[in-house]
Parts: C-alpha cells; sequence; structure tokens
C-alpha cells in the first residue's frame, strides 16, 4: 500500500518519511513522494520561511509550487529566503556545495537548462574555454565551401589535425588549401593567382589578418 511504499521502500525502513524520500526518491519529477509528508511539513502549507541567501551558501532544489514565492519551474538556486522551513531544516541532506551537484542529483534530465541558470547569489562557475581553430563547413557544394574559426565545429574534430586547423592566418590558409584548393575558379583562372573561393571569403571576414598583398621585391623606382 502507499504507506508501505513511502516508509518502507523496498523493505528498508527509515526514521521519518522525508529520510525516505530523499534516500529512494529524489530523481522523482513528479514531487510525490515529498507531496505526501504530513502536516505542517505539506508544502502548500505555507511554513515559515526562515534564512538568507550567501554568495556560498548551498543550493537547493526548488519545485513548482513550493516556497514563497512559490517557483514556477525545476531548478536549483542559493536563495534560502525561498525555501520552505522542511528544506532548510535538512540543510545538510538537501543542500549542495555546488550547482551542478545539485542539479545533477534532482534534475539531471534538465541538462543545462539546469546547470546554467545563473543563481541568485553569486554567479555562475567559469567554464573550461572552447577549443577554436579554422574547419572546413560546406554549404550548397564544394565551389562555395568556406573555412571558419567560429569554435561550433562538431566535438569529433578536435581529434583530426586534418579537420580542426590553427586559429591563426596559417590555419585558415592550410584548412582552404587542403579542402577546397582553387574552388569556385575556372580552368582558366586557376594558376593565374587569382585566390580560390574559400580564401577571399578569409579575406573578406578578416582583411587584416589575410592581407594577401605581396612585399615588393625591389626597391621602388622614385
Amino acid at each position: 500500500n502507499l504507506k508501505e511504499h513511502v516508509y518502507k521502500a523496498y523493505t528498508e525502513s527509515f526514521d521519518s518519511q522525508f529520510e525516505c524520500c530523499v534516500q529512494w526518491f529524489s530523481m522523482q519529477t513528479s514531487g510525490t513522494c515529498i507531496a505526501g509528508l504530513p502536516g505542517d511539513l505539506q508544502p502548500s502549507s505555507q511554513p515559515t520561511i526562515t534564512g538568507g541567501g550567501f554568495a556560498d551558501a548551498k543550493f537547493f532544489p526548488r519545485f513548482p509550487g513550493v516556497g514563497n514565492p512559490p517557483a514556477t519551474e525545476r531548478y536549483c538556486d542559493n536563495d534560502h529566503k525561498s525555501l520552505p522551513s522542511w528544506q532548510l531544516d535538512n540543510y545538510d541532506t538537501m543542500g549542495f556545495d555546488t550547482q551542478t551537484d545539485c542539479c545533477k542529483a534532482w534534475f539531471p534530465e534538465l541538462g543545462t537548462a539546469c546547470t546554467q541558470r545563473a543563481p541568485t547569489y553569486g554567479s555562475l562557475a567559469p567554464t573550461e574555454a572552447s577549443i577554436c581553430g579554422f574547419y572546413p563547413v560546406y554549404s550548397s557544394s564544394w565551389e562555395t565551401g568556406t573555412c571558419v574559426n567560429d569554435c561550433n565545429h562538431p566535438n569529433e574534430y578536435e581529434d583530426s589535425s586534418s579537420l580542426l586547423f590553427s586559429n591563426d592566418k596559417a590555419g585558415g590558409l592550410e584548412c582552404c588549401n587542403l579542402w577546397f584548393p582553387g574552388n569556385g575558379l575556372t580552368a582558366e583562372q586557376m594558376g593565374s593567382g587569382r585566390h580560390s573561393y574559400c580564401i577571399q571569403q578569409l579575406i573578406a571576414a578578416d582583411s587584416t589578418t589575410f592581407d594577401m598583398t605581396e612585399p615588393p621585391t625591389s626597391a621602388p623606382v622614385s
């Protein structure tokens, strides 16, 4: 029955219903077990709100309809002023040192929607800088293929030196010359010194870096 299901989940007994819910149903997205708390522990009973928020405060899971003001979605935050007393009374069992730990324990299905939500106090932990470099991008055809360095390359490109090139002039030219040599040029234009479509796009995007003007081979005649 329901009582046995809540208090003796899988034959293991607990001193309180809350401990049982945390131990066995922490991944429950509906909040059914927590909602079954009796009396003044019911989230809907508007318990007294205590505590405050600090930059180093622990993170707690927030549930729709719970707290003051009530949360409207599931997430993790460190604003203790909005928490009901039944969460604050279980500071060590429900609180987490980091937002990421709280999200992984309670809302893993939310992914970055939880872990990248700005907390009320403090700021998001810095994320590791993305690896940037030039990589080939096909559009409608090889003739209009280009090389870009927008840091949005597929992750698997980082394992291949022939797909991800250095983030400088040499890397951009190497990418174009390997993947799109002479693209956009007619047979007559090949070997004329005219740049491929790929290199033309590099110049158009950053004419300072991709300055292809050849230096003079002799002093100018005065």
